[in-house]
């Protein structure tokens, strides 16, 4: 009798070679690609509503773009939270609306690991809105600590809505 080895879901398969770089000219059309996604909530609730300038100043020199196999698929960026020497900080990260859950879980991971890397994570932080279903399913299926919704901090589809906190928090080194 032949035995068969377990096989993986297509989707989960073929996961990307992930890559990130400083936002830079190169990467302008690109960029503005992404923002005209309505679910791309990247330090926005209104992506494809806003103009070049004011995504300009949603980019910061903290801004990296996310490529999947050398293709722009999302944005990252890390702020600190509180005191600088706290070890606290909030990662924006937001990938296409089309971008699988799975993928969103894996470019966290590297994400995480290059960070921890370059610095003493305490706790990392993660908001997304209340209307976002990629980035809920994300932190809730990457096992992040959901905190509470901060309710009623925006509209949408003429409702108010909230804002939800995740987190991930490590032991002090």
């Amino acid at each position: 009798m032949t035995s068969i080895a377990p096989v993986a879901p297509p989707a989960e398969r073929a996961l990307p070679r992930w890559s990130a770089r400083a936002c830079g000219a190169t990467d302008r059309a690109a960029v503005l690609a992404l923002f005209a996604d309505p679910g791309f909530f990247f330090r926005t609730d209104r992506p494809d509503t806003r103009a070049e300038g004011e995504i300009d100043r949603l980019l910061g020199d903290d801004t990296r773009v996310l490529c999947a196999d050398g293709d722009p698929i999302g944005l990252y960026a890390l702020e600190h939270e509180g005191s600088e020497h706290g070890c606290h900080y909030v990662l924006h990260l937001r990938l296409r609306s089309d971008a699988p859950t799975h993928w969103w879980r894996e470019a966290y991971r590297e994400i995480v690991r290059a960070l921890r890397w370059r610095h003493e994570l305490v706790r990392l932080s993660v908001r997304f809105p209340e209307f976002d279903p990629a980035g809920l399913a994300f932190a809730r299926s990457a096992g992040l600590t959901e905190e509470g919704t901060l309710a009623g901090v925006t509209t949408h589809e003429g409702r108010r809505r909230g804002t939800v906190f995740f987190s991930q928090v490590w032991a002090e080194s």
